[in-house]
């Protein structure tokens, strides 16, 4: 069929011109309007008061009712008051039914107007009109319809409610539709216009026009563009939904920075420093929002994380996501790749993990990692490559970069520079170089790695009378101590967790299953739920009022120790309890490891296994739930094993360019696995470094498959 194109794409006559023309506008607008069809979007805005705090779950489903929890949208509310939230669902896959579950249990629970938008048309349902559109009311009773309010109140341990998605605001009208139609027409001219230019171009100054596709092809014009237009398709997934967990602990860092530039978790006027949490991206978010918002600068903390500034706050997400996806293509281009790899592996960077809410949507540091490792990881590979002093002194401050973001890099990056060094000692020739040499460069690397850090480490000193970039690290390490002493059938629980489906389905109906019950209160794996729980609120609350003999998960039952011991220092008028605590954690760790050293070894593996599945879960239209899941699943499971693969033939084979790309994330993998409790969320950072040697290793196994086929080629001729 491409030879057959040949002809056409080849001609320059006038109807040869509006023939391709006509071809690209037809295609662009089919993709137009098949992309217009697919992106599903609906907001769904309402007002709701509760009698007790807690979660409250909003599931969308198609016409099977088949809700999952893949398509679920979790929030909080306070108790007693009224609060707006606003829900945003973006779908690959149409739905149609919405169930809301707004309590958890028995209370009293308040709904307001509901209110429904999308691209195609917009719907508002209160009191009579919106009990007239619910159906499917289970543990749940309506109390009273005003004409603005409905009043109910729980009567089970599920109570919900569904409603059909109007076709107004599911469906668009032809009208609705032209304008994909006008798109296409317009990339179609478009089109015209740069193949008669083009054409031209190529007749006047064949050498001009050569120049442009050389440029095309190889130049950064093309990465920064599709990155910039990536980054502009992120921005979608950044809401103003409240910032919650340890994204709090950020954002009120960088208000203070704002505000008073300083460092520090407190509010009101008088701020204590700390240094409980890493310093650059609250620096960043703080510096952002003195350009973006200077006039906010006498406004409450409780409008940055939960008010009209927080998307405000969050948008300071952008700069990191265009950096990791541009740092990752010319990763790509660097590495031997060309354009289309680097898009590709770009591509699915975005689509894991930099369009993911659950990383741009919030102040978690986990979007910074990896944007500053996959860019450390440029200065390791150009260093080994080129062999310059300056590339070795810039990786130094890029990596000291990244320990500012996340203080584990410390450690990780005191064992990958030496891993490094040793790579290029024993690499093959040519590539290996004099012993002197490769010290001199591992001795700048370090040096400017510790300089980048002194700002942070000396004004600590100063202030605490000691030297580390957070004070966290001892709580992290106390607490998978303990893990370690769980019983080895809690030790089954660990592993089921966060296990991929495929494994799920496996060991369903055996004891390495759960069975209902299990993860909830007196069940054998209650303590591993830290999340939605009948004893959720009750363990929070313990943590936060430092009473550990009231919290039951492992997670809560460990912060509870922790803030009842600094609780108490406090009590006492100790001027830095924060930093007392950690040593006394950092110590009891130490001495809990020394005991029962090879069970902290063998219990590496299954915290390991616990992070590992962290991949996004992405939609795929036009396959089952099912399928879907299992594609992702085996994409984190090829990913993973791919760049751990490359690690591995780097050492093996001894090529230092293959570790140098490598061991940045790969120590990120082993690190959380020995030395913390490793939730999912800890490994997302090396997923773009994951993707990147999958893409590396296909187009190494397709250049030798297509390299082996020219070889058979003419043997069979000969023969």
């Amino acid at each position: 069929m491409f030879l057959a194109l040949q002809p056409l794409l080849r001609s320059r006559t006038p109807a040869h011109l509006l023939l391709r023309a006509a071809v690209v506008a037809l295609l662009a607008t089919i993709v137009a309007l098949s992309l217009s069809r697919l992106n599903r979007d609906l907001q769904v805005s309402f007002d709701m008061r509760t009698e007790r705090a807690g979660p409250f779950q909003f599931y969308y489903a198609g016409p099977d009712a088949a809700f999952n929890e893949r398509q679920n949208v979790t929030r909080y509310t306070p108790a007693g008051v009224w609060q707006r939230h606003t829900i945003d669902i973006n779908s690959l896959r149409r739905f149609s039914l919405i169930r809301m579950d707004p309590i958890t249990g028995p209370g009293t629970v308040e709904i307001g107007a509901i209110e429904m938008s999308s691209r195609w048309g917009r719907l508002k349902l209160q009191g009579p009109s919106f009990q007239a559109a619910m159906f499917g009311l289970q543990d749940l009773a309506i109390d009273r319809v005003e004409s603005d309010v409905i009043r109910m109140h729980g009567t089970g341990k599920d109570p919900h409610f569904l409603f059909h998605l109007p076709q107004t605001v599911d469906k668009p009208r032809l009208a609705q539709q032209w304008p994909m139609a006008l798109m296409g027409l317009s990339v179609g001219l478009f089109w015209l216009v740069l193949d008669i230019a083009l054409g031209r171009l190529k007749r006047r100054k064949p050498e001009w026009h050569a120049r442009v596709g050389r440029i095309a092809a190889r130049s950064w014009i093309v990465p920064l563009a599709v990155c910039l237009a990536l980054t502009y398709r992120a921005a979608d997934r950044i809401s103003d939904d409240p910032i919650v967990g340890d994204g709090i602990q950020n954002l009120l860092m960088a208000v203070n920075v704002f505000k008073h530039n300083t460092f520090s978790l407190d509010t009101g006027e008088r701020l204590r420093p700390t240094n409980f949490r890493e310093p650059l991206d609250p620096l960043l978010v703080g510096l952002h929002l003195k350009l973006a918002a200077p006039e906010a600068v006498n406004r409450p903390f409780a409008d940055f994380r939960s008010g009209e500034l927080t998307r405000t706050a969050k948008l300071s997400n952008l700069f990191w996501v265009y950096a990791g996806l541009l740092g990752i293509w010319l990763l790509t281009l660097r590495v031997g790749g060309n354009n289309l790899t680097g898009f590709i592996a770009t591509g699915l960077s975005f689509q894991i993990f930099f369009h993911g809410g659950i990383y741009i949507d919030t102040l978690y540091t986990e979007l910074s990692t990896a944007t500053l490792m996959i860019w450390a990881t440029y200065g390791l590979l150009r260093s080994v490559q080129k062999q310059s002093m300056a590339w070795f002194l810039g990786s130094g401050v890029l990596m000291g970069l990244l320990a500012l973001g996340k203080a584990s890099f410390v450690y990780i990056g005191a064992a990958a520079v030496p891993l490094l060094m040793i790579a290029l000692l024993f690499a093959r020739r040519p590539d290996r170089f004099a012993f002197t040499r490769v010290m001199v460069w591992g001795l700048a690397m370090t040096t400017t790695f510790v300089l980048t850090l002194s700002p942070w480490l000396l004004r600590n000193q100063a202030q605490f009378g000691n030297m580390r970039i957070t004070e966290r690290g001892g709580l992290i390490l106390w607490g998978r101590a303990h893990l370690n002493n769980m019983s080895n059938d809690e030790v089954l629980g660990l592993i089921y967790d966060k296990s991929p489906t495929l494994y799920k389905k496996a060991v369903a109906g055996t004891p390495l299953a759960a069975a209902p019950g299990d993860f909830e209160r007196g069940g054998r794996w209650q303590r591993h739920n830290r999340y939605l729980s009948s004893f959720w609120e009750s363990d929070r609350r313990a943590a936060y009022e430092g009473k550990p003999e009231n919290a039951v998960s492992f997670h809560y039952h460990a912060a509870a120790q922790y803030n009842q011991r600094v609780f108490q220092l406090r009590d006492q008028g100790h001027p830095n309890p924060d930093h007392v605590v950690g040593d006394e954690l950092k110590a009891e760790a130490y001495q809990l490891l020394k005991e029962r050293p090879w069970r902290h070894v063998v219990m590496t593996l299954p915290f390991f296994w616990h992070g590992f599945w962290s991949f996004k879960k992405v939609e795929i239209p036009w396959v089952s739930l099912e399928t879907q899941d299992a594609i992702g699943e085996l994409l984190n499971l090829f990913a993973g094993v791919s760049l751990f693969g490359v690690f591995v033939y780097g050492l093996l084979r001894r090529h230092a360019q293959w570790v140098a790309v490598t061991v940045l994330p790969v120590g990120l993998l082993v690190f959380y696995a020995f030395l913390t409790h490793n939730i999912p969320r800890y490994s997302t950072p090396a997923h773009p470094m994951m993707l990147l040697a999958f893409v590396l290793v296909l187009r190494t196994l397709c250049l030798r498959w297509r390299a082996r086929g020219q070889r058979a080629g003419p043997a069979r001729l000969i023969g």
